[in-house]
């Protein structure tokens, strides 16, 4: 019997499966429904050096267009120089903006889909982030932040 889904990607059975990633140290995921794809990035030096981090510019993938948020500096200090990492990823979200373009968020490595139950997810401490995030749980021993892609998109 298939599930029924709820607003939130979770389901009648409480269970949704998720895509973490890996960003300055720290482990965190989003609705795998909601990334159509991953990328490597090999020249991020544009990005690295744009005045916003929450829009950090746009790539050409295939014709299409992606806004990028470089989640490292949006996350971080805007001052702080946050370390970069050799080869990082691009998640690259099914939801574009009102101009078509795709949304995107550099991170610093993609991991595997899991499936979680909603019911484990806790709220947050308050904290500067928390309006980006849906809350927080364990896996393996690790927490997890899950962040509201529709939330950081506006």
């Amino acid at each position: 019997m298939a599930s029924a889904g709820n607003d939130d990607g979770s389901t009648t059975d409480d269970r949704v499966t998720v895509l973490t990633f890996d960003l300055d140290g720290d482990r965190y995921c989003v609705r795998t429904e909601s990334v159509a794809s991953v990328l490597g990035v090999t020249d991020e030096d544009a990005i690295a050096t744009a005045d916003d981090p929450w829009n950090a510019g746009v790539v050409s993938v295939s014709g299409n267009r992606i806004r990028v948020v470089d989640l490292p500096r949006a996350f971080n200090s805007t001052a702080r120089t946050a370390s970069r990492i050799d080869a990082p990823k691009l998640l690259v979200f099914s939801l574009t903006d009102g101009d078509g373009d795709y949304y995107g968020w550099l991170v610093d490595d993609v991991d595997v889909t899991r499936t979680v139950r909603t019911s484990s997810v806790e709220p947050t401490r308050t904290s500067t982030h928390t309006r980006h995030v849906k809350g927080r749980f364990d896996l393996d021993g690790e927490t997890v932040v899950w962040l509201d892609e529709r939330a950081i998109h506006g």
